[in-house]
């Protein structure tokens, strides 16, 4: 049987994201690589080796990350986090993903850390359909298959989808779940607003809407950490648009 390749790409990827978080975070704690090495009495080439992987031990990196001021475990969400956000989607990639509503939930799930099993429960995708996709989106390089069976996107949750394949995505399925809202129910959650903003105000705002998804977030993270009453799943739209169409003469 052969090796699974992918395990070894990921292990690679993720040993060179570890091992350059740790640089940024002596670098930022002021150490050098002569200094590391007056201070651990070993010499400079050595100190090289180890920020670059070769012949660390799992004491020696205990070590310089508390030199560093951090911990392993903050050290590899650091370097998880940071490997995310330096990922950027392809136009094909997202061209697939908006092409097919079941693999795109599947995706946005996986980003957002729930299992894939989360898109047969509440979504009633097909679990054979749910692997099969899975299968598409590693060969799209968008997730790692981790041992234990276990996914991560190569995506961050608080990337903007803001380039025309996800709008176009938008248009047709999320777009109708708002028109079609009646905003009079008593269950209905929204709230509106009427602001007069110069550009650089503008500008704010989208800031502010990006906080608001990050909120919105920690919320659900919060909630399913703390609560043990069933959930169920929400749309949430932040959306600011010009009125001028509407009160110019």
């Amino acid at each position: 049987m052969m090796p699974d390749r992918s395990y070894g790409d990921t292990s690679a990827r993720e040993e060179g994201a570890l091992l350059a978080a740790l640089r940024r975070a002596l670098s930022g704690a002021g150490w050098t690589q002569a200094g590391i090495a007056t201070e651990l009495g070993v010499g400079t080439a050595t100190v090289k080796r180890w920020l670059h992987g070769r012949g660390l031990s799992f004491h020696t990196l205990g070590t310089l990350c508390a030199m560093a001021d951090t911990t392993l475990a903050e050290l590899a969400e650091t370097s998880r986090m940071t490997a995310q956000q330096q990922d950027k989607l392809t136009l094909a990639q997202e061209e697939a993903l908006t092409k097919d509503s079941n693999l795109s939930t599947l995706f946005f799930l996986i980003v957002n850390g729930w299992p894939p099993s989360e898109a047969t429960e509440a979504f009633h995708i097909a679990a054979e359909e749910v692997e099969h996709h899975v299968q598409r989106l590693e060969r799209l390089a968008l997730v790692d298959r981790l041992p234990g069976g276990r996914l991560r996107a190569r995506l961050s949750p608080t990337h903007a989808w803001q380039r025309t394949p996800m709008r176009r995505h938008f248009e047709r399925h999320l777009k109708p779940l708002f028109f079609t809202m009646d905003y009079g129910e008593p269950d209905a959650i929204y709230g509106a607003e009427t602001i007069k903003l110069s550009p650089l105000g503008l500008a704010r705002l989208r800031e502010r809407i990006e906080g608001f998804r990050a909120e919105m977030r920690a919320l659900e993270t919060e909630d399913r950490r703390t609560s043990s009453l069933p959930a169920d799943w929400y749309a949430v739209l932040a959306v600011a648009r010009s009125m001028g169409p509407m009160i110019k003469p």
